[in-house]
């Protein structure tokens, strides 16, 4: 008996002990949370005088100061995204030809790297095939930035003792020469002129007049640059309890786009909510001002470019941020992997995303990065790019209907908080007259086409969406993955055409 009380006492010990030291993980846990909150999302809650009305007509802005170097002039051959289609369903270029997007995630490219640094992987982006950067303009340490003044790597920066409206002309000439860069290649900069890291970090506007001034000077001194997006927000959870009337920031960061809109920057804009999952028109007071839904989700984005899809007015439900190669916001999922990637890609561009956008833990330039631009979930995703861009893709539409594929589609249950290895959904998308169509089949599966959606002697091909690899398929109404891909994963596109 003695024994057995012991080993009880002993027991009771551990359990106690194992509680406490919960709690105590919990705390920090809660500090660390608290800590990393303050740094990177505490400025949202910024106050900040004025309404928008404020800031429209009060000639409170100057031009921005004279650039010291003449500026670059962009080869009249190179294509950018400059509008939204007609249906408003994917972006045209300036020719109003269709473009798709293919971005990468570079968020302080403008301060974490030199002018050679900049060039030397904006050359490796253009030859990887990446037509479009997601890009800060201000730095922040919350958006990968070496300070929260907003100081470049080599000591840059850009307002005169932190005045939104009297900047500093070396650094934005730098700026403005990076991205002419980027244009010279080709490459679209979905570009935020202020962020949810920046604001009351390295942009501390006075009022929401400041804020519209700071717009009408941004606008001025891009307007020469033709292959701009803009964008605003990141990470952005707005501090109001009510959503529709905005909060103080909101207002700021709507008024900065009201000014360069007043200089003439008519190109697309949107907003970046905050994570695990959002669009857009989630928010009231953005909703009717963006142009397009930025999709942010870590879990299968399918769900979330669909829900954004079906939204009317039809707009580009684009997806623009999930999950990072080498890097996993949620401690509770399995590390992010090259199927992980693909997936991701693969679902959102047969769901009805015009594009998508890749990124990895190089979007703040860690030390060493030039060594890994070259990645395999770089080149992963390519391909998935490569494999729908070979099709008309702007004529595709989500197969919402289970018209084409009306069996193994897998499940479609996809809650906020599931990793995008956690769903096996099949998406798939065709054209109204079934001359084309991409299906995507994430795991190893027979599945089941109604052949009569399709156009009369049309032919499929399975490729490889890690290599690329064609596998010619018999067209009918079953059809079965063939086997393990290059990768070791389980998923392959089936890409239908019409026949020779």
């Amino acid at each position: 008996m003695t024994g057995t009380a012991d080993a009880a006492r002993r027991r009771r010990w551990w359990t106690r002990a194992l509680v406490v030291v919960l709690a105590l993980l919990v705390l920090a846990g809660g500090a660390a949370a608290v800590w990393w909150w303050d740094r990177t999302h505490q400025g949202q809650a910024m106050p900040i005088p004025g309404d928008l009305a404020d800031g429209e007509g009060t000639g409170v802005s100057s031009p921005p100061p004279a650039s010291s170097s003449p500026r670059t002039v962009v080869p009249g051959d190179a294509r950018f995204v400059a509008e939204v289609s007609d249906d408003g369903r994917y972006f045209v270029d300036q020719l109003g030809d269709p473009v798709l997007v293919r971005g990468d995630s570079p968020w302080s490219l403008l301060v974490d790297t030199t002018p050679e640094q900049a060039t030397t992987f904006l050359e490796n982006r253009r030859q990887a095939g990446v037509d479009a950067l997601i890009v800060s303009l201000l730095g922040a340490t919350g958006n990968g930035g070496p300070a929260d003044d907003g100081s470049t790597v080599d000591g840059l920066r850009p307002f005169v003792d932190g005045d939104v409206l009297t900047w500093e002309p070396d650094y934005w000439d730098r700026a403005h020469d990076v991205l002419a860069a980027a244009a010279e290649r080709g490459i679209t900069v979905f570009l935020y002129a202020v962020d949810g890291w920046t604001i009351d970090r390295s942009f501390v506007p006075g009022s929401v007049a400041e804020c519209r001034a700071y717009g009408e000077q941004v606008g001025s001194w891009s307007a020469d640059l033709p292959n701009i997006v803009w964008m605003t927000g990141g990470d952005y959870f707005p501090a109001t309890d009510d959503l529709a009337a905005g909060s103080d920031v909101d207002r700021c960061f709507a008024a900065v786009a009201d000014g360069v809109r007043a200089t003439g920057g008519d190109r697309p804009f949107s907003i970046q909510l905050g994570y695990p999952v959002s669009a857009s028109r989630d928010n009231p007071f953005w909703a009717p001002r963006v142009d397009f839904d930025f999709v942010y989700t870590y879990a299968p984005t399918f769900a979330a470019v669909r829900a954004a899809y079906d939204r009317t007015p039809a707009m580009p439900a684009l997806f623009a941020e999930g999950n990072y190669e080498r890097e996993n916001n949620d401690g509770a999922s399995p590390p992010t992997t090259n199927e992980t990637l693909r997936r991701q890609a693969a679902w959102a561009l047969t769901s009805g995303s015009p594009g998508d956008f890749y990124g990895s833990d190089d979007w703040e330039f860690l030390d060493g990065w030039e060594a890994r631009l070259d990645s395999p979930g770089l080149d992963q995703v390519g391909v998935v790019r490569d494999t729908v861009a070979s099709t008309p893709w702007w004529r595709l539409r989500p197969d919402l209907g289970d018209r084409l594929v009306v069996s193994g589609r897998g499940s479609g249950t996809a809650p906020d908080d599931a990793d995008v290895l956690d769903a096996d959904l099949v998406t798939a998308a065709v054209t109204d007259d079934g001359g084309h169509a991409v299906v995507y089949v994430p795991t190893e599966r027979e599945i089941g086409l109604d052949l009569s959606v399709l156009a009369p002697g049309a032919t499929a091909t399975w490729v490889d969406p890690s290599d690329g690899t064609e596998v010619a398929a018999e067209l009918a109404d079953r059809l079965r993955t063939p086997g393990v891909n290059a990768d070791g994963g389980g998923d392959w596109l089936l890409v239908v055409g019409p026949g020779t």
